[in-house]
């Protein structure tokens, strides 16, 4: 799997791609924007995010997109901005793993020249029930000797859903997968994701060792 220096907190929307199709679940079109709103287990709003397509460039297999990223915290302050790459190749789009870093660790990490790395997931052309898929990681560190590495393994598509936001009501694949966080120690966790055809990402939960909600994120609007 390709490692890569990049931030891509992207859901994805479409209305009629003028860039030919690579993956029916990511059909982007340069100048769409999106919003996503994270959570917390009462409901109550951690931040936001926007994200707009700046440019497009078509491959032979697939495209090259820049997106403008804009994270903001619970107080509606930013907490970075900046343009980022997403790449489809052969059908595959390879699937940031940010949005599994809590908001505030990102935050801590934002004034100590953060750096991120990433070994992406991926969402195939052809989603089924049953499927497994691949594995990822995430680390972020920054000028003091700290950092922390999220990891996500027993990766599968559980089946479908309707999932009903601020934004419309989608079918989803529904995704379940283990997640652990390591730092000063390890915890371990679980998480859903729900992915819509010609949306992206619409809901995200994650959960303790437990099974207790600990936050969710939702696409507010498109």
């Amino acid at each position: 799997m390709k490692k890569v220096l990049l931030i891509v907190l992207g859901f994805a929307f479409v209305n009629e791609p003028i860039f030919g199709q690579c993956n029916p679940y990511f059909d982007f079109e340069q100048g769409n924007r999106w919003e996503i709103t994270s959570y917390n287990a009462k409901g109550k709003s951690q931040g936001r995010q926007l994200t707009e397509i700046k440019s497009m460039v078509r491959r032979s297999n697939g495209w090259d997109a820049i997106m403008h990223l804009t994270l903001y915290d619970k107080k509606d302050k930013v907490v970075y901005s900046k343009d980022v790459e997403m790449i489809c190749s052969d059908g595959v789009v390879s699937m940031d793993m940010t949005r599994l870093i809590p908001d505030e660790q990102l935050q801590a990490f934002r004034d100590m020249n953060m750096k991120i790395e990433m070994d992406n997931l991926e969402i195939p052309s052809d989603l089924e029930p049953g499927m497994a898929l691949d594995e990822g990681s995430v680390t972020i560190s920054g000028d003091i000797p700290m950092q922390m590495t999220v990891a996500i393994t027993n990766r599968t598509v559980e089946g479908k859903e309707s999932i009903t936001t601020s934004a419309g009501t989608f079918d989803c694949y529904k995704i379940n997968y283990a997640t652990t966080t390591r730092m000063l120690m390890n915890i371990e966790g679980r998480g859903t994701d729900w992915i819509a055809e010609g949306v992206g990402l619409v809901k995200t939960e994650t959960y303790n060792s437990s099974g207790k909600l600990i936050s969710y994120s939702v696409l507010t609007s498109r």
